[in-house]
């Protein structure tokens, strides 16, 4: 089974988001946009395209494990930049089309991530944002651009998830585990052993 590294931006990534986090009680290393991408406090986190379009998602099939860092950046108690390990996914439920991942949550009653694009479950308020000033429509139009290019929706069970003061990660530490710093913006594949030598500094940081 393979086994990934990707990144993203979290909602403390900016003075605003940081403002988002303390209004409205939203954990501060959830996704930055108005589209959770991936969705990590959805009870079965979500993966889709709205965030790398057909450079990632559509690569997952059902038990593949994705390691989560933040971008490097400086965050919160940090001032050097750095990552943060927040998350390791497996891929529980892979779907073709966010109308089948929708149908798939509402049998369990569940509420739909909000990278889940269909109608009805309407994008967040730029206020819950880490860029209040965009305009929401122009935003929103683009992800629906890129998911009916590529509808894939991966369903995850999260293995290790921290959403409020994940570990700090060091370029030191990457090199310990992958013997440079990675690249993610096309996410690569990685080992087993790199993957759970990855959450190990997670757990020994919790």
């Amino acid at each position: 089974m393979p086994y990934y590294l990707t990144t993203y931006r979290p909602l403390c990534f900016t003075a605003a988001g940081k403002r988002a986090a303390r209004q409205h009680g939203h954990p501060p290393y959830i996704d930055a946009s108005c589209r959770r991408e991936p969705d990590f406090e959805s009870a079965y986190p979500s993966i889709s395209t709205v965030c790398h379009g057909d450079l990632f998602a559509p690569r997952l099939k059902e038990g593949d494990f994705v390691a989560f860092l933040t971008v490097k950046l400086p965050y919160p108690g940090k001032e050097e930049p750095h990552w943060r390990l927040v998350a390791g996914l497996e891929v529980m439920k892979r779907f073709d089309t966010h109308v089948d991942a929708a149908e798939w949550y509402r049998a369990k009653g569940l509420p739909l991530p909000s990278n889940c694009m269909v109608r009805g479950n309407d994008p967040l308020g730029v206020e819950h944002t880490a860029h209040p000033k965009r305009d929401l429509r122009e935003w929103d139009l683009g992800y629906w651009a890129r998911t009916r290019k590529t509808g894939t929706f991966l369903a995850c069970k999260a293995h290790y998830l921290e959403l409020c003061v994940p570990p700090v990660v060091t370029e030191e530490q990457l090199v310990g585990v992958f013997g440079k710093v990675p690249a993610t913006r096309n996410p690569p594949a990685i080992t087993k052993e790199q993957f759970s030598r990855l959450l190990a500094l997670g757990r020994r940081g919790s």
